[in-house]
């Protein structure tokens, strides 16, 4: 389909996939491909896929005679992802109207976008009604901000140098972090055999001040919060008196990060 993008969301999509996907997403695939099960051949679906890391990752592993599909309602992520990998099937929309048919999917994945849905109940009972009986769903969804205490801590930088619309743009994230609330969720949308596990990744940014600049430049920019090159400047001198803690001899930031991966089968 045509995908159709201003410059401005195509930045925006770009810079995610510059300067979040290498820090703080890629490392989270291998949990969600394995949890899903993909196989040589399997058909996919990737619900907000952003700039399209899971699905490039789903790609490899279903193989040349798999299908995989990406759909995301931000018309800057699904241009930069049609960018990166040609050969996903890049899809505008949301995920509580999939334009997919009944029982079309072997697997359906999504990383860290649960949270953004806008009606999450109505958005289950499409993931449901796309997967193929004893298909997989899994999803990727980050644990509370007190479970992530770097971002708790780059909040506070936020809320103090930018404002609180920043800090609660970085605060959304970390919504969800009773996962009996998404397990509920998806068993009233049919779904059973439902688990989740708790996994620790490593963030790794090129340094203390990068931490901050992702969220200036590739995260604020999604909500409408833009700031002048001077502006991201000075909250970057002034982010040092809260994160360069996290900074290694070598200058790099490294941190954990806490989330879980549920899972769930449709009944065949």
């Amino acid at each position: 389909m045509d995908i159709s993008a201003t410059q401005g969301e195509l930045e925006a999509g770009r810079g995610y996939e510059a300067l979040f996907v290498p820090a703080l997403f890629a490392p989270w695939t291998d949990h969600v491909i394995d949890a899903a099960g993909v196989e040589d051949s399997a058909h996919i679906l990737d619900i907000a896929c952003g700039s399209g890391v899971l699905a490039r990752h789903a790609l490899a592993r279903s193989g040349p005679s798999g299908r995989v599909v990406g759909i995301d309602p931000a018309p800057g992520m699904i241009a930069a992802a049609k960018e990166v990998e040609p050969n996903v099937e890049w899809v505008l929309g949301g995920a509580e109207a999939l334009p997919f048919d009944v029982d079309t999917f072997d697997c359906v994945v999504s990383q860290f976008g649960m949270m953004f849905f806008q009606d999450r109940i109505k958005a289950a009972g499409e993931m449901y009604r796309v997967t193929k009986p004893g298909g997989r769903l899994a999803v990727a969804i980050w644990n509370s901000i007190d479970q992530n205490p770097t971002y708790r801590d780059i909040v506070a930088v936020l809320d103090e140098h930018v404002g609180t619309a920043a800090g609660d743009a970085v605060r959304v994230p970390f919504c969800l972090g009773n996962p009996n609330e998404v397990a509920d969720i998806l068993s009233q949308a049919g779904f059973d055999d439902i688990v989740f596990e708790t996994k620790t990744e490593q963030a790794r940014f090129p340094s203390s001040r990068t931490m901050v600049e992702v969220e200036l430049r590739g995260w604020l920019p999604l909500f409408d919060i833009n700031l002048s090159e001077e502006e991201i400047a000075d909250v970057l001198i002034k982010s040092d008196a809260k994160l360069s803690k996290y900074a290694a001899p070598s200058g790099e930031a490294v941190f954990p990060t806490s989330a879980y991966i549920m899972t769930a089968h449709k009944p065949r």
